[in-house]
């Protein structure tokens, strides 16, 4: 039996949320810092808004295994909800930020409260038979080059309307010229809003215990009386239940943690920093891009990494197998961070304008385009852990802790 599309449908569409709210911030997060810290020199932009940035990480490391731990005990379902709920006021608290102190908080909350990703990984797991891997989890990766497209643009399109609109009606609301980026916040605090009634009346359970007592609460046919009487302890019976620390004694379990940590590691040092990279100015390492060419880079990252998910990922993971494929794009990740530098010093003496102008990219698109290709490669490296994750598993009823374990970073 195949994967349910529909399911599967619900389930894509919520997770596309929290991913949204990360990119997001990715056009403003340092003019907000430039904002709500007085005085802020330029040099010092950078460690504020990493901070930011880097604080929902942190704080989703507190609680990461809980929650999907929490998922394999109650079920998969009230725990998405939960996390939908958190993020979605959690990101209204953020478009409220006056003060440094208050966007951190808002982050954090957000990350303690968010722990959708681990549980929808394990829902995935759930629902995907084997012979499905490959066109799912490439489809379970496009969440994120969507909001890689889709989250940059609208940061930078409802980010301060006072300033960028200020003849029409949007940009005359006072309440939004008080808090200049509550309207991208709230766009996406909408979303999650909206996602969670979509989880709550079309997403089934996918954890078997709780799914199969579910299936026994229904209505009953007029074939039912027909069926033999199953006993009640047998739906009740808890499915067997791995610790922490059962978990990481599976030797192919660490081994494929260590595999997770490194890469994210890596991948999330070079999300941060490509954004800090291309904001700052030339003196300061950078290559001083408007926040709009910004936006543009990583939307066109976005739109290349969904043609190459649907289009060459499962090909090449049925054609090669997930080991020799992981092994070619990890490779990638030492080209993505040795292009920079050489943009940089190649921006450093732009007299003439050739490379960058005022904020725009010039010649260095003959670098910029290498690079992402690189990076859609290099993060091509998820879907194919997520597939030895889940296969590495010791039973169904571990995956929501073993995927919560594999988000701790």
């Amino acid at each position: 039996m195949g994967v349910k599309v529909r399911q599967l449908s619900v389930l894509l569409a919520a997770r596309i949320v929290e991913p949204l709210s990360y990119t997001i911030l990715f056009p403003f997060v340092n003019r907000m810092v430039e904002d709500i810290v007085p005085n802020v020199p330029k040099s010092s932009v950078g460690k504020y808004s990493g901070i930011i940035e880097s604080i929902f990480a942190f704080s989703s490391v507190l609680f990461m295994y809980q929650w999907g731990r929490l998922s394999d005990r109650i079920g998969r379902k009230p725990v998405i909800l939960a996390g939908l709920c958190g993020l979605g006021f959690s990101l209204c608290m953020l478009g409220l930020s006056k003060s440094f102190w208050w966007a951190l908080g808002a982050r954090a909350l957000c990350g303690a409260l968010c722990g959708n990703a681990s549980v929808m990984r394990a829902v995935l797991g759930d629902m995907t038979p084997k012979k499905d891997e490959g066109w799912v989890y490439s489809l379970w990766t496009i969440g994120w080059d969507l909001s890689c497209v889709i989250g940059p643009a609208l940061g930078a399109l409802l980010q301060n309307p006072a300033s960028q609109y200020p003849s029409s009606w949007i940009g005359q609301i006072k309440f939004l010229e008080k808090y200049p980026y509550f309207l991208p916040c709230a766009f996406i605090s909408a979303l999650s809003f909206l996602s969670f009634f979509l989880v709550l009346f079309c997403l089934e359970e996918t954890h078997q215990v709780h799914k199969d007592l579910a299936d026994k609460d229904s209505t009953p046919d007029e074939t039912s009386h027909l069926l033999p009487e199953v006993p009640p302890d047998s739906l009740n019976a808890p499915a067997p239940v791995h610790s922490f620390l059962q978990l990481l004694a599976l030797p192919k379990v660490r081994q494929v943690l260590v595999s997770v940590f490194l890469i994210t590691l890596t991948a999330m040092s070079f999300d941060a920093g490509f954004v800090l990279f291309t904001y700052s100015p030339i003196h300061l390492g950078g290559i001083a891009l408007s926040p709009s060419s910004i936006a543009l880079c990583l939307s066109i990252k976005g739109f290349i990494s969904i043609a190459f998910s649907l289009l060459l990922f499962p090909l090449a993971q049925r054609r090669f197998g997930m080991r020799p494929l992981y092994r070619l794009f990890a490779a990638c990740w030492v080209g993505i961070f040795a292009i920079p530098p050489l943009m940089n010093v190649l921006a450093a003496g732009n007299e003439s304008g050739a490379w960058v102008e005022n904020g725009t990219l010039k010649g260095l698109w003959f670098l910029m385009g290498p690079l992402v290709i690189l990076y859609v490669f290099g993060d091509l490296c998820f879907p194919l852990n997520m597939m030895a994750l889940n296969a590495a598993a010791p039973s169904p009823s571990s995956l929501g802790a073993l995927n919560g374990i594999s988000l701790i970073r």
